[in-house]
């Protein structure tokens, strides 16, 4: 599927999907009369399958017998509310979201990993200012204002922990909305004193920093606060998967077997995948440049555990915002559809 970071693929797309809105897969029809799977998917983002078929010419879909259809979305705050209400079948977002969700009475799983905070990214994340800014540490923060790509999930609670951690509190900082597209540009003209959007790193960290004259906070990384961490998943309504297990089974494995593709054919160049990712982009609409910038994650270290849900499980406790023993890991998400899952 993010993105924010690499974000793991989970759909297949055409030109035509990202106008229309939607797309069919082209494949068989589905078998026993299964449900096409409404995916929830970043229009103009290249995903996993549309990268493995361009380097390889698979179809990893048809492979497991799964078909799709694309519902373009432009923010996980928006995605859990359509995965309860049926707009699609697959969708999801940072843990807090599925926390949430599930403290409500919300029947929705996570199934697979969504996104990764892995070491590697360290000092390729953080909180990026302009290099003449008087922004030295987090503390210089306070009275600020800081960017974030969407309130109320990963981005915000990140920094509500940096502040935290160097003596501030989340009052002390004026926390902005803005779509992550645009975090480097209302820096630049200096419509916002940081952006935080980028502490998890990945494409839009990478190219807004060669760009020059912005510079990262020191500490100010997701990977500095959380340490190694599955930061987000995906998963289905529970209805779904209790009415089509062997589906949601296939659609995981074949989630699971496009991360391993493109992993494997990175590691032997690396070039040739980061121009598949540009081609595709420019055919979707989006922003080839993006493209020198893709690096994804190692599959071995996207497979959810239960400490990572704890982990924001235990800060929602602390904050007071969930009682103890409301909500447990096993309520948010399961392993059981991922085979490379059972083979740890």
């Amino acid at each position: 599927m993010a993105s924010k970071r690499w974000w793991i693929g989970i759909g297949v797309a055409t030109v035509a999907a990202a106008v229309a809105g939607w797309a069919l897969a082209k494949r068989e029809g589905p078998a026993n009369g299964e449900p096409v799977i409404k995916v929830a998917e970043t229009a103009t983002v290249p995903n996993g399958w549309e990268i493995v078929s361009k380097l390889t010419g698979r179809d990893v879909l048809r492979e497991e017998g799964v078909q799709v259809r694309i519902i373009p979305v432009t923010s996980t705050a928006s995605s859990f509310q359509s995965l309860l209400t049926g707009q699609y079948d697959v969708g999801g977002g940072a843990w807090v979201g599925w926390i949430n969700v599930a403290a409500r009475g919300g029947k929705i799983r996570a199934v697979y990993a969504a996104s990764a905070i892995t070491r590697d990214l360290r000092d390729r994340s953080g909180i990026l200012v302009l290099g003449d800014s008087d922004i030295q540490s987090v503390k210089d923060l306070k009275g600020k204002t800081v960017a974030v790509n969407v309130l109320g999930l990963a981005a915000e609670n990140v920094i509500k922990l940096l502040l935290k951690k160097n003596g501030l509190s989340p009052d002390d900082v004026q926390l902005l909305a803005v779509p992550e597209a645009n975090e480097e540009q209302v820096l630049r003209t200096k419509q916002v004193d940081a952006v935080a959007g980028t502490t998890d790193g990945g494409i839009w960290f990478d190219r807004a920093v060669s760009r020059g004259g912005l510079r990262r906070i020191p500490g100010s990384s997701e990977y500095e606060v959380c340490g190694p961490i599955i930061a987000s998943a995906s998963g289905f309504r529970g209805d779904f998967i209790q009415a089509h297990p062997d589906l949601v089974k296939r659609y995981v494995t074949a989630v699971e077997k496009t991360k391993r593709i493109i992993w494997e054919a990175f590691q032997k160049d690396p070039e040739k995948v980061r121009r598949a990712y540009a081609e595709i982009s420019l055919e979707k609409g989006g922003n080839p440049e993006n493209g020198s910038f893709y690096t994804p994650t190692p599959p071995e270290s996207s497979i959810i555990r239960d400490e990572y849900v704890q982990f924001w499980i235990d800060i929602l406790v602390a904050e007071g915002k969930l009682k103890p023993g409301q909500v447990k890991p096993s309520d948010i998400y399961t392993n059981e559809f991922n085979p490379f899952a059972a083979k740890r």
